[in-house]
């Protein structure tokens, strides 16, 4: 049954043309059968009944789209029948012949070019020599068509496959194609936008483009419209925001292009790439170019400028300032004893300190042109232009002021405080470096000397480059025998006698001359070298407590431990070996422990006190009552003996609230069964407060102070000699 789908216009070019010969080829079959009315009805109904089967099978195989190899003989047979009863000379085989070469290949259309032509001669043989000479003109008229036809068939077939590729490429390509009449409407979508902007190219033909822009680029559009009128080949990059068809904004780039003057096109042609991925690309690697460069110039832990930003921050400074004629300061800092923190502590707990001082120092000067971390536990601040010494003084006390602040770790409350130099420019450095070296001269003098803060000084100069010096010859001095002990006598407060000695370390040093522990013990801790700068000191004393003994003379001998031997697990092995080598009693010897060391770390101090312990040495606690949290774990030291530490001694004779809390240390030492020690003693009202409180022991300078040991033995028989 023939369908009417059969009657839809073909879409592709050679389809058109294969209905149009169709139609020709169905006409040809109806001149033909017209052409019979002449012959004999029975011969005449036959050729009907074969043009009539030729027509249908015709129109039913174009519907199909194909011809069956086996029908080909009688398509030749019913041309036959129509030629034999049809008079004069009728189209049929020309059209037919001409439509049937559109199906199948070259050589079926030659194979059928031949046997039509066969039944041609055959259906006119009787007809004499002229209307063989006549069918022969037609068959020499007719040959090229089975190599014509193909011919085209192929190139039209070749074109619809071109065709057909660069329309898929458009409909499924990532690039939107957009033809935009004179009205600036569009009169060509592809259809690939409905897969890059979920919009139907359909619904936007005869839409004006401005509808699909962002209504901030609808200026940038009209712009190039403007340009582009009048100026065929006109062409420009822009780039818009497109709407999407689930809603938002994407970002295309565009080339526009006038076509205006083309008749195959008569408009802009559009080209819009979707951009929006790749301008998110490039705003992260902005953004990492962006971190990275933070990063590069600003300190990973604290987030503050580094050494990098300040150095890059000072040669502006300093070119400003040359060109200004005016001055500017350079405040550098350092936390003092920021290591013993850190060692004890742990670093997580250095690193919080660390963090907390920047928005410290930023409150303190808000006004600051930087705050920077040069490294470790130094930080600096640049005071901008026209900061005048006086004024670099008072940021640096209230800097200070601001460090000093409780720090607040795990239950502890800690005090931290900070060395300050300051340099001006122009009088101390004309450029970085010298800026630089003379802050941290005079951050270091401001440390040795305990002020806080220090403005450089060229007398001080020379106190920095001693200090270097002694850094290098601190290991030597430590085998060499420059280091010294002096002891400091401890008396018995009710009987007077000497009942021992504290061990204190100096350096006998070949060009200053006696140098105390301030000048370099921080030396020690800063590299190292505290463990064997301790064993020196044990051995001496250890050595001069047997002298003693030999001399007849028990004198127990204490020796101070700080944070770093703590955290020297081999400690305890080198005391025990130390005390065989001199045959020394473990229990004359004491060993100091400062109450903030406890506080600090009181588990871990504990296990090594108690391995201490173990060895019969006698334990004392130093400094006791400046901690904030050892009395927690008083009960569980394995000590013998609290030190009350000397600020509190030093005004018990003017203090009443000083003497009070003396007499509360004393009796919870003896609550506790241990010793009370009271040092700082310097008059005779201290001594006798606290002998009247039941102190055990004391040292002070009233009594002595620290000597060379044969002084200390001469002072220790006249004093315990009976009277």
């Amino acid at each position: 049954m023939l369908r009417l789908r059969s009657l839809t216009f073909p879409s592709t070019p050679f389809a058109r043309l294969q209905l149009i010969l169709l139609v020709l080829a169905e006409a040809g079959v109806v001149t033909a059968a017209a052409a019979t009315f002449g012959a004999p009805p029975a011969e005449r109904a036959v050729a009907l009944l074969a043009a009539l089967g030729l027509g249908l099978y015709w129109i039913v195989a174009y519907n199909r789209g194909r011809f069956a190899l086996v029908l080909e003989p009688f398509e030749a047979l019913a041309v036959l029948l129509l030629l034999e009863a049809a008079s004069g000379d009728p189209l049929l085989p020309l059209l037919g012949l001409v439509f049937r070469s559109t199906y199948g290949g070259f050589a079926r259309a030659l194979a059928r070019y031949a046997l039509w032509m066969g039944m041609l001669f055959l259906s006119h043989a009787d007809l004499g020599r002229e209307q063989m000479a006549n069918d022969l003109s037609r068959a020499m008229g007719t040959a090229l068509v089975p190599f014509f036809v193909p011919a085209l068939r192929a190139a039209f077939r070749k074109s619809e496959i071109i065709q057909r590729r660069l329309s898929s490429i458009v409909e499924n390509s990532t690039d939107v194609i957009t033809i935009v009449g004179a009205d600036e409407r569009i009169r060509w979508q592809a259809g690939s936008i409905r897969g890059v902007l979920a919009q139907d190219p359909a619904a936007l033909v005869g839409s004006h483009i401005r509808e699909l822009v962002h209504p901030d680029d609808r200026v940038a559009l009209d712009g190039y419209f403007a340009e582009a009128a009048g100026h065929p080949e006109h062409t420009r990059s822009l780039t818009l925001r497109l709407a999407h068809g689930d809603g938002g904004y994407r970002h295309f780039d565009v080339v526009a292009a006038n076509r205006l003057h083309d008749p195959a096109v008569e408009g802009y042609v559009l080209n819009m790439r979707d951009a929006t991925d790749r301008r998110a690309l490039e705003s992260e690697l902005r953004s990492l170019v962006a971190q990275r460069e933070h990063d590069a110039l600003h300190d990973p832990l604290t987030g503050l400028p580094n050494r990098r930003r300040l150095y890059a921050r000072l040669e502006e400074a300093t070119a400003l300032a040359r060109t200004e004629r005016a001055k500017f300061a350079l405040l550098l800092i350092d936390l003092d004893h920021f290591k013993e923190l850190n060692d004890t502590l742990g670093h997580h707990a250095g690193d919080r300190l660390l963090r907390e001082i920047g928005p410290r120092l930023e409150t303190g000067i808000p006004g600051a042109d930087l705050v920077a971390r040069v490294g470790g536990d130094e930080f600096a601040v640049l005071l901008g232009h026209g900061t005048t010494p006086e004024q670099a003084e008072e940021a640096a006390a209230e800097l200070a002021r601001v460090i000093e602040e409780p720090f607040r770790f795990q239950g502890l409350t800690l005090l931290v405080r900070a060395s300050i130099g300051i340099a001006m420019f122009p009088e101390h450095g004309r450029d970085v470096e010298t800026l630089m070296q003379r802050a941290d001269i005079a951050m270091y003098s401001a440390k040795a000397r305990g002020v806080g803060h220090e403005t450089y000084s060229a007398s001080r100069d020379g106190h920095s480059r001693a200090r270097l010096a002694l850094i290098g010859e601190l290991p030597e001095a430590i085998e060499s025998g420059q280091i010294v002990v002096h002891y400091q006598p401890k008396f018995d407060l009710a009987t007077g006698e000497v009942a021992g000695a504290e061990a204190l370390v100096r350096w006998d040093h070949p060009q200053f001359g006696l140098l105390g522990p301030g000048a370099f013990l921080p030396l020690a801790e800063q590299t190292g070298l505290m463990r064997p700068l301790t064993l020196r000191v044990l051995s001496d004393a250890l050595g001069q407590c047997a002298a003693w003994s030999e001399a007849g003379l028990d004198l127990p001998v204490a020796v101070n431990l700080g944070a770093p031997n703590l955290l020297d697990l081999g400690l305890p092995v080198d005391i025990h070996e130390l005390l065989a080598r001199w045959d020394v009693d473990p229990a004359m010897l004491q060993l100091e422990i400062t109450e903030t060391i406890v506080a600090a770390d009181p588990v871990r101090v504990i296990e090594i006190m108690q391995r201490l312990g173990e060895l019969g040495i006698s334990l004392s606690l130093d400094d006791f009552g400046t901690g904030s949290s050892s009395l927690a774990y008083l009960r569980e030291l394995p000590v013998q003996e609290l030190k009350i530490d000397k600020s509190f001694i030093l005004g018990i004779d003017e203090d009443p609230e000083a003497a009070t809390i003396v007499q509360t240390i004393v009796e919870l030492a003896h609550n506790l069964g241990l010793r009370a020690v009271g040092e700082g003693i310097e008059t005779e009202e201290a001594y006798r407060l606290l002998a009247g409180c039941g102190c055990d022991y004391g040292q002070g300078f009233l009594m002595g102070r620290p000597m060379p040991a044969s002084e200390l033995q001469a002072l220790a028989a006249r004093a315990n000699s009976p009277a």
